[in-house]
């Protein structure tokens, strides 16, 4: 039995509907199974083939026609050889795998540039271009430019990357670089899930990507000579994630001869950022974002299939849920395009650490240019700073965490958690914390984690094997890369991530146009990348840019120094070595430099000791002096005879005045004022203590310190004065012993002889009578009196020091518990505004939101309400047409219609009836306007009668005199007088004008003089002279 065609034509829509219907009940998408897709429209072969004479004939692969003159540079033609296919992606599961190398494929098409490979800032494109039908997956291109006719001209191959999820070859373009004779390619590679999501399977084995740019540099490395380039001369360059991937190709056992030289811009391997540690359990998030079966590691095939069956703008939101859902928890939890160690396609068999070493080891590293953007990390700082705004802590560890959470490992957090606390903050800054005091310390740590750090450890071994260049971008020029994004820190920042690439690649458009500086710029900047292709030696002045001798330094800085943008500093930290995080990179430690540190480091020495040491030599100056006394005094005991000691020292009283003095002079040494507010400091630095304990026992330990005991306790409080009190004290100490012992000699030889002694200018007058050791044993008493009083008043003054500090630190507690108790009130004060301001934002949305609900239930019920009235008077007119219609049939069939000539009679009589009203109306119009005139009349003539009395009464009245003139008066005052009295007169023979009010007397003022409309009174010229009078003589005073 066979079906009518027609039949069959009707039934194919309905077989389309149920095979788009779901076929699997494990997720909520539609289940989408993939049909052999039609190549996208810049793959597919034009209608009209271009001329043959202009493509480039390429054995195995094809001819390849592109733009002859695409561009014109230095009034040199530029070609260029845009989207050409490298290698084919397979669809369903093969989307995740190794891409294939492609077959021959006849006359190509590479003028028009190829679409980006999936990424969810295009996902509109990407289910636009499913709609169609087109292969979306397939977009792993290359765009080729070079002058034309070169030959064997070194290649640039560019890498783009920012975070591996987006971007494209489209970045390159050639108006800089192709100002010298260089060929520049750039690639475009598998992003996000579809080029790193992994399960460590031949399934699903990740690094993809890497595998994507090994295939586009052996299509280069075979092929690239037919576009007049050096197969032997390739010059790999990535910029930031493609940084990172840049490197690990050229760490890969699978990559090592596909190019010679190496440019690394913000990005390596060990970027902590860029490393997937737990892919599996990446895997498992994407999977139950996407609405895929649990994932099971000894069952994956439920998940594979899930993945085989969505579409791909699908897979791309899932990624894009996945990001934007696990950024804020942190680096742990994102993943989804990074780098895994351990992927079955050997690209990264090891830690890139690891891998690092073995190439170092085997001689296998490549010259390299590395380097990185001054702020580069405050793209990712500004991701999560909300974290840091909306932490209300004193403690400095608890924002160090927050960086930490989102940059480092979590087997590293302790290590750079305490390296931070000893080497970039600030005591101050440790103190009194908040989001913007520490905010410039945290995007420095950020900065050294993920760029400087990683840096430093990837050519620490490699440096001295092979010519290594160190650069730091730190150019703020007029353009960012991301600038069009907020900047949520609470400061501008230099030169960002990926700021150095708008030097080199005029993308995008907006930053496309550059100033005379930023030109000047970026002409060195090409000029050296050019130069590093060419020769491997960016710059030929050595003093510029030499090779560096360390992990350090030296290195080139790029800034915006008027006298030269380019500046050889000779340590990468900033003047801070970086914790050694992988054994097997270890190194000698760096040598110590002059490098300018930061304002917000603090010296890696205490800062206690740093400023005595200039101030030793002073005191040692000083110190012989004391000691060339000394002698003089302790030798004195062995003398048989105290008589001629007496006169010695009686002729010596500066000595003990030069004692005494000299301990305040000790005292107000320029050590003792900076010792005072150390103090505090020094008991608040605990990491500061053990360098110090190291010192103590070497005090401890002198034989020849006596008496240093008891000092013991002064010295503890005081360990800012160890290098200057250290050589006095011993001095000192062994005075006092020596002093001691010739208390009692002195007293126990009364009977020596001694001879006549000089008179001490200072003593008493004694009397003759007075016997020698009379005046001997007062003197002795006198000066130990005076030696008393002087202790006395040293330890009086010590004791008001030390109170004085005591207070001193007493009030700086006080006062620095007073602003923290002030700052919690202010801070629960803000925070409970806050909640105000919510709490009546969410009421007033709240009113707003019930207001504009009644209002539209309002306008919903007024609406239904005309509607069922428009429906009702619909309905009754239709019901009155009905009943009429009804009538007249009624009517009709009762009466039978006239004849068409009464019909005749009936309109002529309606005819008749019609103008016989006309006229009717015309005659009431006409009567009307009759009235209307002859009422318009008889007021016209009462107007003239009553013009024509009043006329006659002012013709019957007298004529007003006129008043004095000023002319008839001497002086303008009896002018005046004589005019008032005028007008007394004039008014006291007029009743009416007495009585004006002065609301009359304004309106005769404001109206004409002869107006005859006005009543009499208002004609009197008496008041309106005298308000002239007034006004006049205002204007002349």
């Amino acid at each position: 039995m066979q079906l009518d065609p027609r039949i069959l034509l009707l039934l194919l829509p309905l077989v389309g509907v149920c095979h788009a219907q779901p076929t699997n009940s494990f997720h909520d998408w539609e289940v989408f199974t993939p049909q052999p897709l039609r190549p996208a429209p810049w793959q597919e072969e034009p209608t009209t083939q271009p001329p043959s004479s202009g493509g480039v004939q390429i054995p195995g692969v094809g001819e390849v026609n592109g733009l002859r003159g695409f561009k014109t540079i230095k009034n040199r033609p530029i070609d260029a050889f845009l989207g050409v296919r490298y290698a084919k992606v397979g669809t369903r599961l093969e989307r995740f795998q190794e891409a294939k190398r492609l077959p021959y494929q006849g006359r190509i098409d590479a003028t028009r540039s190829s679409p980006n490979c999936a990424q969810f800032p295009e996902v509109q494109r990407l289910q636009e271009a499913e709609a169609r039908g087109e292969n979306v997956d397939d977009c792993l291109t290359l765009n080729i430019y070079a002058p034309a006719g070169a030959k064997q001209l070194p290649v640039l191959v560019f890498v783009h990357g920012e975070m591996l999820f987006d971007g494209g070859a489209e970045e390159a373009q050639p108006d800089y670089v192709l100002e010298h004779d260089v060929v520049l390619v750039s690639v475009n590679y598998r992003l996000a899930p579809f080029g790193f999501l992994s399960a460590l399977e031949k399934a699903l084995p990740g690094n993809v990507a890497l595998s994507d740019l090994q295939l586009a540099l052996e299509w280069v490395k075979a092929n690239i000579r037919y576009f007049g380039g050096d197969a032997e001369k390739v010059t790999l360059i990535g910029q930031a994630g493609g940084a990172t991937l840049a490197h690990a190709l050229s760490i890969s056992p699978r990559t090592q001869d596909l190019f010679q030289q190496l440019i690394l811009q913000s990005g390596t391997a060990l970027n902590p950022y860029l490393l997937d540690e737990q892919p599996l359990e990446t895997l498992t998030t994407f999977a139950r974002l996407a609405n895929c079966p649990p994932v099971n590691a000894r069952n994956l095939g439920p998940v594979y299939l899930c993945l085989s069956n969505l579409r791909t703008s699908q897979l791309v939101s899932a990624f894009q849920q996945l990001h934007e859902q696990n950024e804020p928890r942190g680096l742990s939890s994102l993943g989804g395009f990074k780098l895994v160690v351990g992927d079955s396609l050997g690209l990264l068999p090891e830690h890139p650490a690891a891998l690092i070493a073995n190439s170092n080891k085997l001689n296998k590293t490549k010259p390299l240019i590395v380097g990185a953007a001054k702020d580069a990390s405050a793209f990712i700082l500004s991701r999560f700073y909300d974290q840091i705004q909306s932490l209300q802590s004193t403690n400095i560890s608890d924002y160090i965490n927050v960086v930490l959470r989102h940059t480092a490992p979590p087997q590293q957090h302790k290590i750079w958690h305490d390296w931070a606390i000893r080497e970039i903050f600030t005591p101050e800054q440790t103190r009194y914390v908040n989001a913007r005091s520490v905010s410039q310390g945290l995007l420095e740590l950020t900065n050294l984690i993920l760029y400087r750090g990683p840096v430093i450890d990837s050519i620490r071994l490699s440096h001295k094997k092979n010519p290594t260049y160190l650069y730091t971008f730190d150019y703020r020029g007029e353009h960012h890369r991301f600038g069009h994004l907020d900047n949520p820190l609470p400061f501008g920042v230099d030169a960002s991530l990926s700021d150095d690439s708008v030097y080199l690649f005029p993308y995008p458009e907006e930053v496309s146009n550059l100033n005379p500086e930023d030109k000047s710029l970026a002409r060195a900047l090409v000029a050296m990348w050019v130069n590093f292709a060419q020769s491997g030696i960016p710059n030929p002045n050595a003093n510029v840019w030499p090779k560096t001798t360390s992990e350090y330094g030296p290195f080139l800085r790029f800034t915006n120094s008027r006298q030269n943008i380019l500046e050889q500093d000779q340590h990468f930290g900033e003047g801070i070595n970086v914790p050694s995080l992988y054994p097997q990179l270890s190194a000698v430690a760096a040598p110590a430099t002059t490098t300018t540190r930061r304002p917000y480091y603090r010296p890696q020495q205490p800062p206690t000791y740093q400023p005595q040491p200039p101030q030793q030599p002073n005191y040692e100056q000083q110190q012989p002096t004391y000691e060339q006394q000394q002698p003089t005094y302790q030798e004195q005991p062995q003398q048989p005879a105290y008589q001629p000691q007496q006169p010695t020292y009686e002729q010596q009283p500066p000595q003990q005045p030069t004692y005494q003095p000299q301990q305040p002079t000790y005292q107000q040494q320029p050590q003792q004022p900076a010792y005072q507010p150390q103090q505090p400091t020094y008991e608040q630095q605990p990491p500061q203590q053990p360098t110090y304990e190291q010192q103590q026992p070497t005090y401890q330990e002198q034989p020849q310190q006596p008496a240093y005991q008891p000092q013991q306790p002064t010295y503890q409080q005081q360990p800012p004065q160890q290098p200057t009190y250290q050589p006095q004290q011993p001095t000192y100490q062994r005075q006092q012993p020596t002093y001691q012992p010739l208390q009692p000699t002195y007293e126990q030889q009364p009977q020596q002889p001694q001879p006549a002694e000089p008179q001490d200018p200072t003593a008493p007058q004694q009397p003759t009578y007075y016997t020698p050791y009379y005046y001997d044993s007062q003197e002795q008493r006198r000066q130990q009196l005076l030696r008393e009083l002087a202790l006395k008043q040293r330890e009086q003054q010590e004791a008001e020091q030390q109170q004085r500090e005591e207070l001193q630190r007493q009030e700086e507690e006080r006062r620095l518990e007073q602003r923290q108790r002030e700052e919690q009130i202010q801070r629960e004060q803000l925070k409970l505004e806050q909640l105000e301001r919510e709490l009546r934002q969410r009421e007033q949305q709240e009113r707003d939101q019930l207001a504009i609900r009644q209002q539209e239930e309002r306008e919903q019920t007024e609406h239904d309400q005309e509607q069922r009235e428009n429906e009702a008077r619909q309905q009754q007119e239709h019901e009155q047409r009905q009943r009429e219609q009804q009538a007249r049939e009624q009517q009709q069939r009762q009466y039978p219609a006239p004849s068409e000539t009464e019909q005749q009679q009936q309109e002529r009589q309606y005819q008749r009836h019609w103008e016989q009203e006309q006229r009717s109306q015309e005659e009431r119009d006409q009567e009307a306007r009759q009235q209307q005139e002859r009422e318009q009349e008889e007021r016209e003539q009462q107007q003239r009668e009553q013009v024509a009395r009043e006329q006659q009464e002012r013709e019957s009245q007298p004529a007003q005199p006129e008043g004095p003139s000023l002319d008839d008066f001497p002086t303008y005052e009896d002018y005046v007088k004589a005019y008032e009295q005028w007008i007394a007169e004039q008014m006291s023979r007029s009743v009416p004008q007495a009585n004006v009010s002065a609301e009359q007397d304004a309106e005769a003022e404001e109206s004409p003089v002869n107006n005859q409309y006005e009543p009499q009174y208002k004609n009197s010229l008496g008041p309106r002279r005298a308000k002239q009078m007034r006004r006049y003589h205002l204007r002349l005073f």
